[in-house]
């Protein structure tokens, strides 16, 4: 198994980061996705592909949880993937899903593991230990039947009260947009269901008691410090500036835009910029401006001084403001869910401008 490298597609709830976390235990190599449904599961599906056309190793495993896929989705799955099995790489296909509307899929497909009477957590756990070995198998038997009985609803359930507790955490997650800082949003929430198991199990791996109230009491923060922020001295606003500048900084060149002889970062998805530009801006002081673009083509401006935003949303964006804070919006933006494919419009915008 040392030699196996997986990719991992999963869905964007308590569940589909459940069963990562049950394979983040199992396997050495593996990368992660993550997809709603709709037409983010055929992107997130081609970057798997292409990741796999690209990489060095022979042995590949694609797993994929709590995403069930149409017949059209799993005939390309597997016609890509015979087509890479006829060169020197050797694929295979797991899929472990409970929502029966994959029915279908799974009566033609023996790698379509449908079992509709547990939640994807479960299977997943019960399915890799079987099959591959599980580390630290003890404490995650009882969290995937926490996650069970929250993502089934059995109100009856193994502690399906702290359930509904961590299916919210997951849920209202939003400090990081998965467009722009998908690696990273993932780690962050498998990081809270790190932190969330503590509150649930004791040393024995026995719940504690009122765990899911402690949970709720205690989300907010925890949050700081998994964002390495200082609880009781830092707002939330402060530390996730300072993670989102230091995430940005990184890849700088990766995100810098040019308008006119105006150097800027271009960014998707964030929302509520004025903080985390004006940081950025000031430990960058070689980029004059910073723009995130919205799902829906409106544009967030800002400035620390060395241009002016207004004219630049008025010339280019049909939008105005102030000097350091504007808006605008391009008309005819087509909402995607790869940073690299909306950057391709804004520059085809400007280059059009």
């Amino acid at each position: 198994m040392d030699n196996l490298e997986v990719h991992h597609l999963s869905h964007i709830d308590l569940d589909g980061y459940g069963a990562q976390l049950v394979a983040k235990e199992c396997f050495n190599k593996i990368f992660f996705y993550n997809a709603n449904y709709g037409k983010e599961v055929e992107v997130r599906i081609n970057n798997v592909l292409n990741n796999i056309k690209q990489s060095d190793s022979k042995n590949f495993l694609i797993l994929i949880t709590d995403l069930n896929l149409s017949l059209n989705e799993a005939k390309f799955l597997q016609d890509e993937v015979n087509l890479l099995n006829m060169t020197n790489k050797t694929i295979k296909i797991k899929l472990l899903d409970h929502h029966i509307t994959g029915k279908d899929c799974a009566n033609i497909y023996e790698w379509y593991h449908l079992d509709s009477s547990m939640c994807a957590s479960k299977l997943a756990f019960y399915e890799l230990r079987k099959e591959f070995g599980i580390k630290n198998s003890s404490w995650l038997e009882v969290f995937v039947e926490m996650i069970n009985s929250a993502d089934t609803w059995q109100e009856n359930g193994f502690a399906f009260d702290f359930g509904k507790v961590a299916m919210g955490m997951i849920a209202q997650s939003k400090e990081f947009s998965r467009f722009m800082f998908d690696d990273y949003d993932r780690e962050f929430k498998l990081n809270m269901l790190y932190y969330a198991k503590d509150y649930l199990l004791d040393a024995a791996n026995n719940v504690k008691e009122n765990a899911n109230v402690t949970l709720d009491n205690n989300i907010f923060l925890f949050k700081k410090e998994i964002l390495g922020g200082d609880k009781y001295t830092q707002t939330m606003e402060e530390i996730l500036s300072i993670k989102q500048t230091e995430l940005l900084s990184k890849n700088k060149e990766k995100y810098c835009i040019y308008i006119m002889d105006k150097k800027g970062i271009l960014t998707y998805g964030i929302g509520g910029i004025s903080i985390l530009a004006n940081l950025f801006l000031k430990q960058n002081s070689e980029f004059d401006f910073f723009i995130d673009v919205g799902l829906r083509g409106s544009l967030s401006l800002r400035s620390n001084g060395n241009c002016d935003v207004s004219l630049m949303s008025k010339d280019f964006f049909n939008g105005g403001g102030h000097k350091n804070a504007a808006g605008g919006k391009i008309d005819g933006f087509k909402e995607t869910f790869l940073y690299e494919e909306a950057r391709e419009q804004i520059e085809h915008f400007l280059k059009d401008k």
